[in-house]
């Protein structure tokens, strides 16, 4: 019984290692993407479908503070007080006021709140005891649900970015356009999600409830 709880703890922390990678990886290439692009077509209304870029990355920002504050309920002893979204509705509401809130935020404040944001999280991830990883009191492990806002959301999310710019470029300038580049970027959804696009239901399958 004793070397199949090392074996476990070992199994855990590989899987954190892992994970805390994918969460900085993630986050430096999201930067890296948006410091690509003019500022003005970052704040352009309606580009990912009904938001912009920078509302994209207020949602991203509002998925993090949210996981954030469930890493701290768990390293109180409080991981059965998360609260869950229920259904799509109950984390459209989410994301619609995150996001409107977020709208009055400028670019660069918004960029430097990602970086820091993501570097609290990891670090509340690798201060969490290796158990509370996989603690069986919990509705969802934090192996379980943390994938999606950990990076796979975000990935989804800076693809679609990625694959509307390569478009927008080939279609050329827009008459009257005069890009600027952005600045302030430093490159640093589950049972379970914090909260999943509004703007994308067809790839989020949130079971949470808040």
């Amino acid at each position: 019984m004793a070397a199949m709880a090392v074996r476990t703890s070992a199994a855990l922390a590989r899987w954190r290692r892992q994970a805390v990678r994918r969460m900085a990886d993630s986050r430096a290439s999201t930067l890296a993407l948006v410091a690509r692009l003019p500022q003005r077509e970052i704040r352009r209304p309606r580009t990912q479908d009904r938001w912009s870029v920078q509302d994209v990355l207020v949602h991203l920002l509002s998925c993090d503070e949210e996981t954030l504050r469930r890493f701290r309920l768990i390293a109180r002893g409080h991981g059965r007080r998360i609260q869950w979204f229920e259904s799509m509705a109950d984390a459209d509401r989410f994301n619609a006021r995150s996001v409107g809130r977020g709208r009055r935020l400028g670019l660069r404040a918004v960029l430097g709140r990602l970086a820091r944001v993501r570097a609290a999280l990891i670090e509340a991830l690798e201060r969490l005891p290796l158990q509370a990883l996989a603690d069986p009191s919990h509705d969802y492990p934090v192996v379980q649900w943390l994938p999606a806002p950990g990076w796979s959301h975000e990935r989804d999310h800076a693809q679609e970015i990625s694959a509307w710019w390569r478009a927008t470029a080939r279609a050329g300038p827009r008459p009257g356009a005069r890009p600027r580049p952005s600045s302030g970027a430093s490159p640093r959804r589950s049972p379970a999600r914090p909260a999943a696009s509004s703007a994308r239901r067809s790839r989020s399958r949130s079971r949470s409830r808040r």
